[in-house]
């Protein structure tokens, strides 16, 4: 089994698991009230979150290696793009004079569409 394959199994348990422990944090947090459940429900959705965004950009990461990405997502694009820089020293700065490429749905330059 891969090292990625075992990553994502491992996340969708802690996932299931977490899910369980929130929403019985959610529930006493309802019915008693507290600083400290409060808490609890903030860390636990935190957790679930990360866990989400984590086995969501592995599914992508698989679909977009294989061609099966219709519309790319632009969260997962720019982490994609920084983990390439971090593997190819080479590619970390632009030449001098040049721009970096945008990345679809991070652009900051306007696009001239619409209002101005």
């Amino acid at each position: 089994m891969s090292s990625r394959k075992a990553l994502f199994y491992a996340l969708l348990g802690a996932a299931t698991v977490g899910l369980s422990e929130f929403l019985a944090a959610w529930r006493a947090w309802r019915a008693a009230g507290g600083l400290g459940h409060v808490a609890q429900v903030i860390l636990l959705g935190l957790g679930l979150l990360g866990a989400g965004l984590w086995l969501g950009f592995l599914l992508y990461e698989v679909d977009r290696a294989a061609g099966r990405v219709r519309r790319p997502i632009g969260l997962y694009e720019w982490i994609i793009a920084r983990r390439g820089r971090v593997h190819h020293p080479e590619a970390r700065r632009p030449a001098r004079g040049h721009q970096p490429a945008d990345l679809p749905g991070l652009s900051l330059h306007h696009s001239g569409r619409g209002r101005g």
